[in-house]
């Protein structure tokens, strides 16, 4: 592992802590290991960030404060920080109100997607085996690559004037440039996205004041990209450029709002959503993550409601959360990503892939599983509405009936699109709009006959049913696997009850009759 490994992360990853600032005894390898493995698999809480980005010599500081009382608490550089306290020249430096310093702060989300562990090095496994940490010598050798790596990342000056090159720890040489209003490290352009704190012992002119602590905003690749308002859809177009409009909503299954197209892009609508999580009262394992605006709009009219949401970003839907014991699984997209919903996910286990049931809902889904680094797995028959190049080969093209991991297997069934998938685990059918719970099945006791609990259409918004022969080839894919419970694409469709498959069947019948279908072959169906 070389000094220039911080420079091994995707651009805009490193967060800066400003100070005069790190003593404490090395600890032993197992008990780093502990707690590196215990920080990596938390879920952070973030911070409020700020804007300031290498404030000058001469910013007011907090006064009476040192790098090792604020870098603990910075919970986005959490494991980075946990880190530092390992190895003696650092903290011992950072704990130092004599000497300055400026940290580069890997985020928590870079430290979690390291190809390869803080303290391993290609070279010792080539040179010792499997074994290479193995034993007093494997520890030495661990515990010198580990303080390489957290050396590479402190710049043994503050204030660190633009332009000037300063050798790290580690001895390599690094400088900081700014263009275009970005701050970048060079000379492998990393960017830095947020000042957590500056610091001084020294005494100030002005009052002391609380040290102002902010998390390095998540810098997505590509956040600057076109996405629609209206369905979420994502575009290899940016933004500043734009498209005269998006052909999901051309299409006749989707609609263009009241005021005509509108674009935005994930760096517009910082600030403006959150993801939410819930969990299934029904299943524990099972969480719905929803998309929601941080103030609310107010009141609608009537006519607001056919103009963009500025309460969502998309169409509303939820991705639901698997917790299987081969591995999670992320079943449909919201378009909204930020740094809650991946800390909240990689506490949970991470994922071992994303599943798309249809276009409608591919959103921004190159950028969810480059996050994760998962496959995302979509129907081959809905290729044609793909709109980003996969230029990681994280996508999946899948065809019929595919078990994604042991247990978990995704059902193409047509209708709403061709390639329209449904999810089947553990005796639970994950719908999508594939077909869609109504609210007359939601509450089901002492129901005339008659009543419906799913509906099967071609168009929701705009009221365009399946003819026949779609809603019985729906049926005939998922009649091979039972169920007891279904969970529709959006907040409210959960239905759980026992015989829930044959209420799936009757749905149907009900459906093609009452459209005059009096001789259709779903109605000659039994289970």
């Amino acid at each position: 592992m070389k000094a220039l490994d911080i420079f091994a992360y995707p651009a805009a990853t490193a967060c800066l802590i400003l100070a005069t600032c790190a003593h404490a005894e090395s600890r032993p390898f197992d008990s780093i290991l502990k707690r590196f493995h215990m920080l990596s698999s938390e879920s952070q809480s973030p911070l409020a960030p700020i804007d300031a980005i290498m404030p000058g010599a001469d910013e007011q500081v907090s006064t009476g404060v040192i790098i090792s009382d604020v870098i603990g608490k910075t919970q986005t550089i959490a494991i980075f920080s946990g880190l530092t306290r390992d190895i003696d020249s650092v903290s011992n430096r950072l704990d130092d109100a004599s000497q300055n310093a400026t940290v580069l702060a890997p985020e928590n989300t870079v430290m979690r997607n390291l190809k390869r562990k803080p303290w391993e090095d290609p070279e010792d496994y080539s040179a010792f085996g499997k074994g290479a940490y193995e034993g007093a010598a494997g520890e030495d050798r661990a515990h010198r690559n580990l303080r390489r790596f957290v050396e590479s990342h402190i710049v043994p000056a503050s204030p660190w004037k633009e332009g000037e090159k300063v050798k790290t720890l580690s001895g390599s040489e690094v400088w900081w440039e700014s263009n275009d209003g970005k701050k970048k490290i060079q000379p492998s352009d990393v960017e830095v996205v947020s000042i957590a704190d500056k610091v001084s012992n020294g005494e100030s002119t002005t009052a002391p004041r609380k040290p102002t602590i902010a998390m390095a905003e998540l810098k997505l690749e590509s956040e600057d990209l076109l996405i629609c308002v209206t369905c979420g859809t994502q575009f290899d177009v940016p933004y500043d450029q734009g498209l005269k409009s998006c052909r999901l909503c051309d299409d006749p299954r989707q609609y263009v709002p009241l005021g005509g197209q509108k674009w935005t892009s994930l760096a517009r609508e910082k600030g403006k959503f959150e993801n939410k999580f819930q969990q299934d009262e029904h299943d524990e394992r099972i969480w719905f993550i929803t998309t929601e605006a941080k103030a609310s709009p107010g009141p609608k009219t009537a006519a607001a409601s056919l103009k963009p949401d500025a309460s969502r970003l998309g169409i509303g839907e939820r991705g639901i959360l698997l917790q299987t014991p081969h591995g999670n699984i992320l079943w449909d997209l919201i378009a909204w990503l930020d740094q809650g919903t991946i800390d909240f996910i990689n506490s949970k286990g991470g994922l071992k892939g994303i599943v798309i049931s249809h276009p409608h809902f591919y959103t921004t889904h190159l950028e969810w599983a480059k996050q994760f680094n998962c496959p995302v797995y979509t129907s081959k028959a809905d290729e044609e509405w793909l709109n980003r190049k996969d230029s990681d080969g994280l996508r999946m093209l899948i065809e019929g009936t595919t078990e994604i991991i042991l247990g978990v297997t995704a059902i193409q069934c047509g209708g709403h699109f061709d390639g329209s998938l449904v999810l089947h685990w553990d005796k639970k059918l994950f719908l999508a709009d594939t077909f869609m719970s109504v609210p007359s099945g939601i509450y089901h006791k002492d129901r005339p006959p008659g009543t419906t609990s799913y509906s099967f259409m071609w168009s929701y918004p705009n009221m365009i049913p399946l003819p026949p022969s779609k809603v019985h080839g729906i049926w005939k894919a998922i009649k091979p696997f039972e169920f007891t419970a279904t969970y529709g694409g959006f907040p409210g469709q959960n239905i759980v009850r026992e015989h829930l498959k044959s209420v799936v069947l009757e749905s149907m019948k009900i459906f093609v009759q009452g459209a005059g279908h009096e001789n259709a072959e779903i109605l000659e169906e039994s289970l």
